[in-house]
């Protein structure tokens, strides 16, 4: 699958991220028992992919966080998505361009 980071990550309707004393987890809410533990880095990845407009703000956001080696997150980060996108966690989403004529705004 060809990957672009001008796309944007979201949850797939089955799935959505808790929290408790354990950590930080990835809940199936159609299958019980099959949720995933994020450890520190896949859970700072994952809000940052989920909370960001593209791909690459999710990307730089990253990269202010944690102090990654630019092409290794680069190269982490796509095979992330891939594996998310794989287990059905989520779905990648072309940004749709939204423009506005300048009558219609007052």
């Amino acid at each position: 699958m060809n990957i672009s980071f001008t796309q944007k990550v979201v949850f797939t309707d089955d799935f959505f991220l808790a929290e408790d004393e354990g950590g930080i987890f990835i809940v199936n809410a159609q299958q019980e028992g099959k949720d995933f533990l994020l450890d520190d880095l896949a859970a700072k990845m994952l809000f940052a992919l989920i909370g960001s407009e593209s791909i690459q703000e999710a990307y730089e956001d990253i990269l202010e966080l944690e102090e990654l080696e630019p092409e290794a997150l680069k190269n982490d980060l796509l095979e992330y998505i891939e594996d998310l996108k794989n287990d059905g966690i989520i779905k990648i989403i072309n940004k749709k361009s939204i423009s506005y004529d300048e009558d219609m705004i007052d």
